[in-house]
């Protein structure tokens, strides 16, 4: 028998037939983890997203320069491709995309239900006309088990199969005595009954046949699917992360002794293994996410130990005689990144961002030096800026990003930046250079607090007693009255209350997050606070301040954050993101690619799988916008 395998046509929709609409279902069921294909690397001439469901087992392939699904027919473009299956019952925790020869394209990801890593064939091959050839699926011819020996002979015919939709797994049909049910082993139990003459579908369309004859308990049929997929176990350890990098796939792996398990990516060899667990101070190692920079070197977070491993592969290619270095840090980290480049006076730097566990930050190390930068020097602590919220991943910028604020000379810096995805659905940018926060255009500033929206800027005194002339100096530099850190994210947004305390000849300082602060400012002597988030002078006269005299002010962060879908442009959040899952950047490129005195637009954004809403949105790193979703 030979199976016919079908590709999805979402053409059916043109004929305005409804029969055909459940042939599309949503495309995003639990968006966690995403990969890119830069466009120069694949089949295709613009950048492709792979979107992993952790709810159904699909790979969602996205067109990152347009704006919508992927097209994979170059000769219909409104149609879009099909999503790619591993199975329903797979709850998918991470992908990873690798190009190959001749236009080849393979997916890895990771299937927490079953503890396997996949290896999942997207592209083989591209024909002279340009068209992406993918895998057909393939059956077996069913083979039909008589448990009793009763001498029962149904047939199961018409095997069908669609590209999209089928996977490889093993499919049992078996009749219990009172009805036939239909059990994949990555698709699971069908809810749909298969009946004596009638065409049957399975649930999402997997497989279809028809089922001909009567059986008696316990008999039932069997057959395989085939799409070339691959599983690869590890003796009972979790898988935990995947990174592709030059051809290869890296897997971190969750045993007694954490190992990193590397893989030629497309033909799916084992290359080597890494034992973590075996160098010093590795004793209970467990690896996590990982990054990589362009020589080579490949970063893995711990998620029990206080320790980024750092895998010289720039030195030694043999996983065998790898040079590992562990790089120790505040705590077992939740994500790391690496970024380098040259920062805004044009020195380079190369660093390495960890987000510590429960540390609501994210720590900069620079390999250079080999020490923490210190982005707030107001402060003993060496550690990043404080973020509000645990952090789910991090993101390095494919190229440098338009900075909104002008420098002193009038000019926008374009500099490498971090970005930061929250568990309240917050995404920060950082600074690559020094961990500090993206300020927006107009950054970090106070408003006065005597009228509700802070239109009236000047900060006046709020006199209690005998009349006070103080008053809150503007800077001469800044133009402020309250002068924020230059540091991004060090100023956040609360109140503060400057009150008179006649016993002590100062002014107690209380902001409404940062509490009662131990540093008292002094009239004429301008004054930081304990954190170095804000600093102000305030001047008396001939009439000095009394008890109770007050300044209040709401200072606002001014950072750069996506918060949601501003569809409009209008700088409201039409959807606000809800869990997100790990954030990938990548970058577009407009205007002239052929040469010439034109230089080539590199537009920098991230993807953002939300998982919990059940879309990918797309941010605008160099306008701090999002107006694009796909659901």
């Amino acid at each position: 028998m030979i199976a016919r395998p079908l590709r999805f046509a979402p053409l059916l929709l043109l004929l305005g037939c409804s029969e055909t609409l459940d042939l599309i279902s949503l495309r995003f069921d639990g968006p966690i983890a995403a990969a890119v294909l830069p466009a120069d690397a694949g089949p295709w001439e613009v950048p492709v997203g792979f979107v992993a469901n952790s709810r159904d087992g699909t790979i969602v392939p996205l067109d990152l320069k347009m704006g919508r699904h992927l097209t994979d027919d170059p000769s219909a473009s409104f149609l879009r491709a099909a999503g790619i299956p591993t199975g329903d019952t797979r709850i998918l925790a991470d992908v990873a995309v690798v190009a190959g020869d001749a236009g080849s394209v393979t997916l890895w990801a990771i299937d927490s239900a079953s503890g396997q890593v996949l290896r999942v064939p997207y592209v083989l091959s591209v024909d002279e006309d340009g068209f992406p050839e993918e895998p057909a699926p393939t059956a077996t011819d069913p083979v039909f088990v008589d448990v009793d020996g009763s001498g029962d002979s149904p047939t199961l015919t018409d095997i069908t199969l669609r590209a999209g939709y089928t996977t490889t797994e093993d499919w049992s049909v078996g009749y219990d005595g009172a009805r036939w049910w239909a059990t994949g082993s990555r698709s699971g139990l069908q809810s749909k009954e298969p009946f004596d003459g009638q065409e049957y579908d399975s649930n999402n369309r997997e497989v279809s046949f028809l089922l001909d004859g009567t059986a008696t308990a316990g008999d039932r049929f069997e057959f395989s699917t085939d799409t070339g997929v691959r599983e690869y176990t590890f003796s009972g350890a979790l898988p935990t992360a995947l990174f592709a990098q030059d051809g290869r796939v890296y897997v971190s792996v969750a045993s007694d002794s954490g190992v990193v398990v590397i893989y030629d990516g497309v033909t799916g060899e084992q290359v080597g293994v890494v034992d973590l667990g075996a160098q010093p101070l590795g004793a209970g190692a467990q690896p996590g996410r990982m990054t990589g920079a362009p020589d080579g070197r490949i970063f893995v977070a711990d998620a029990a130990l206080p320790l980024v491993w750092e895998l010289r592969f720039d030195l030694e290619l043999d996983p065998a005689a790898v040079v590992v270095t562990p790089i120790s840090v505040a705590a077992p980290a939740v994500d790391v990144a690496w970024q380098g480049g040259y920062d805004r006076e044009g020195q380079a730097f190369d660093h390495l961002f960890v987000a510590p566990v429960g540390a609501l930050r994210v720590d900069v190390w620079d390999l250079t030096a080999q020490a923490w930068v210190d982005p707030n020097p107001a402060t003993q602590a060496v550690e990043g800026v404080f973020l509000g919220a645990p952090v789910v991943g991090l993101a390095a910028s494919v190229g440098d990003v338009w900075l909104p604020h002008l420098t002193e000379w009038g000019a926008s810096p374009r500099v490498p930046t971090i970005s930061v995805a929250t568990a309240d659905g917050f995404t920060y940018m950082l600074e690559a250079s020094d961990g500090c926060g993206v300020y927006d255009e107009v950054g970090a500033y106070a408003e006065n607090t005597s009228t509700d929206d802070g239109s009236a800027i000047y900060i006046s005194l709020d006199d209690q007693g005998d009349t006070s002339d103080s008053l809150l100096e503007y800077d001469d530099g800044t133009g402020f009255q309250v002068v924020p850190s230059t540091c991004g994210g060090v100023a956040r947004s609360e109140t503060w209350t400057v009150r008179y305390d006649s016993g002590s000849l100062s002014w107690e300082v209380e902001g409404s997050l940062s509490g009662v602060q131990a540093n008292r400012a002094l009239d004429g002597d301008r004054y930081l606070s304990d954190g170095g988030a804000i600093s102000f002078v305030i001047t008396s006269g001939a009439r000095p301040p009394t008890d109770g005299d007050t300044f209040m002010f709401r200072m606002n962060e001014g950072l750069r954050v996506f918060r949601g879908l501003d569809s409009t442009l209008d700088g409201t959040v039409d959807r606000a993101w809800e869990f997100p899952g790990r954030p990938v950047a990548y970058e577009t490129l407009s205007g002239p690619t052929g040469g010439g005195w034109d230089p080539v637009d590199r537009r920098q954004f991230v993807l953002l799988p939300v998982t919990d809403s059940d879309f990918a949105a797309q941010l605008a790193l160099d306008t701090g916008k999002s107006e694009l979703i796909w659901e």
